[in-house]
């Protein structure tokens, strides 16, 4: 029966992610959804917050269920532009959007940001830090290890993660 009905789930525009920040500085993760739990979102605006002060570094984290037109990578990006993540005369914002819906994991960096997570680093930690976690549904695991690792390369107390294959 359950699967005869139609989803009530709220598919997000980008002009419809709440942008926690604005209202309280020391948030930076929209969970309009409450994918994450209160405890999970509580560490990472912490993890952010402390980056922010000690980098100038800014990181906004989405966690949606449904995003319009399924196309993560654009999302994201439209989601830091539109909103002005990081400090507009040095780019270095970094917007990490989590959509349940489409099974997706998105690192959107600014152009300040790609000497130190290249492409290449944002997919490493997805997939040693959060990729194994989300395939079990464990959305909270998975974000929080994710933005450990996310701060640690940011802050430089943790190298980026080598290539498994170079082990």
């Amino acid at each position: 029966l359950a699967m005869a009905l139609p989803s009530t789930a709220k598919e997000y525009k980008v002009e419809d992610v709440p942008m926690v920040h604005l209202a309280d500085r020391t948030r930076y993760v929209s969970n309009p959804d409450r994918i994450l739990s209160a405890s999970s979102v509580s560490t990472i605006d912490s993890l952010l917050f402390a980056l922010e002060e000690n980098t100038g570094i800014q990181v906004l984290v989405a966690v949606l269920g449904e995003i319009e037109g399924g196309d993560c990578f654009d999302f994201a990006y439209r989601l830091g532009k539109e909103n002005g993540v990081g400090q507009k005369e040095s780019d270095n914002g970094l917007v990490v959007l989590l959509s349940t819906g489409e099974r997706c994991v998105q690192f959107a960096t600014g152009y300040g940001l790609e000497g130190v997570m290249p492409d290449a680093v944002c997919k490493r930690i997805q997939q040693q830090y959060m990729v194994e976690h989300f395939a079990g549904g464990d959305w909270n695991t998975g974000m929080v290890a994710g933005m450990r690792a996310v701060c640690g390369v940011l802050d430089g107390s943790m190298e980026p993660p080598a290539d498994e294959e170079d082990d």
